[in-house]
């Protein structure tokens, strides 16, 4: 097998994002050449990159192969063969490794497509990445841990971890009859995959056709035969992955969204993470919380702590009518971090979640707190 070093050093970077680290079964830690592909996984997720010439079946050990393919020519040729051992050669240097059998690797199942469809990758990956920050970190509650795909006209997507969600529709449809869960790891694989790989062909005559062009990825929900879990395919510019789903029922996030918002107010984004950020130190003493009050054209911020003090500071807004809420500070920073411009924020009252919206972001829905005014 003849391979320019370029190439593979950019499959095998590819394939890094889903060689595990820790695992009980070290063959994991190889990447599989075969049948003109490039195959490395972590048993949740496998990625499969198009490479024409691998041509030799063969397992390659990936860190030491990567690090020897970070000091040699990109340009140069790397010819590769598998015997006794796994030998690399280029023009001024060889190396070699002990062989591994690559009937050891996991096999890729036979798999029968239940369901397919193109989609626009930009919008979707877009808008499971920004909504899977939303996932549950802890694992307690399985179906938290993953970015929900709703059935629909339009594809509805949502994520939340039980004191906050977001939600965003797509102007796109998958054939599905039930939600799909994606877990949030896999999301950020998809996300990176996506970003580091080139579009399969020109997608404009210009630069402004090419931004302005969609770039399609195609998904399928397939079943392995003999299994009767479903998998989710994504194949997109040479690259596939074969992600396995989360089992079970995910919560009707759409319930959770107020039907009617009888108070909304507008303020600019920085203003109000400014404020919030100069009182930080005292909510964080506290419990964490803080407190939103307005007329209808002025903010307070404001929090306290019995053993530090209290902490307040005001905006300019545009309100429907004067109102208040109590938030989390965490959750508010994290929603305002890198947003520009104004938000809106819709409150119901009572325990009643709490709308923020923010241009075409997803919208975002937070638990209030309970204050003493």
């Amino acid at each position: 097998m003849q391979i320019q070093v370029q190439k593979l050093r950019e499959a095998m970077k590819l394939l890094e994002l889903v060689i595990p680290k820790k695992t009980t079964l070290p063959v994991l830690h190889n990447v599989l050449l075969k049948d003109g592909k490039a195959v490395a996984g972590n048993l949740e997720v496998f990625v499969f990159i198009d490479l024409p010439e691998a041509n030799t079946e063969c397992l390659i050990p990936h860190k030491p192969v990567m690090q020897l393919l970070k000091y040699v020519p990109g340009n140069e040729m790397l010819t590769l063969e598998a015997n006794g051992e796994i030998t690399f050669s280029w023009a001024d240097g060889k190396s070699s490794y002990p062989r591994v059998k690559s009937d050891e690797y996991p096999p890729t199942p036979e798999l029968v497509v239940k369901t397919e469809g193109t989609l626009d990758g930009n919008t979707l990956i877009a808008a499971l990445t920004s909504i899977s920050e939303y996932c549950a970190k802890d694992g307690t509650r399985p179906v938290l841990s993953g970015v929900t795909i709703l059935p629909g006209e339009n594809l509805d997507i949502a994520a939340g971890d039980g004191f906050r969600m977001a939600y965003q529709t797509i102007p796109d449809s998958f054939p599905i009859e039930d939600p799909l869960i994606i877990p949030s790891s896999t999301v950020k694989i998809l996300n990176s995959l996506w970003q580091h790989t080139k579009p399969d062909v020109a997608l404009g005559d210009s630069l402004v056709g090419l931004v302005l062009s969609k770039r399609h990825i195609d998904v399928a929900l397939v079943e392995a035969k003999g299994s009767e879990a479903n998998l989710l395919r994504v194949c997109f510019s040479g690259v596939t992955i074969l992600l396995k789903l989360i089992e079970g029922n995910s919560p009707n996030f759409k319930q959770l969204i107020p039907e009617e918002i009888p108070t909304k107010v507008q303020f600019f984004s920085g203003d109000l993470e400014r404020a919030i950020k100069r009182l930080q130190a005292i909510a964080a003493d506290g419990s964490g919380m803080v407190k939103l009050s307005w007329t209808n054209d002025t903010m307070t911020v404001s929090a306290s702590s019995k053993d530090v003090g209290k902490v307040e500071g005001t905006l300019p807004v545009q309100a429907d009518k004067p109102d208040r809420v109590a938030l989390n500070i965490k959750y508010l920073l994290e929603y305002l971090a890198g947003k520009d411009g104004m938000i809106t924020m819709g409150v119901t009252g009572g325990t009643t979640p709490v709308a923020l919206r923010h241009r075409a972001s997803p919208l975002v829905i937070v638990q209030p707190m309970n204050a003493e005014w």
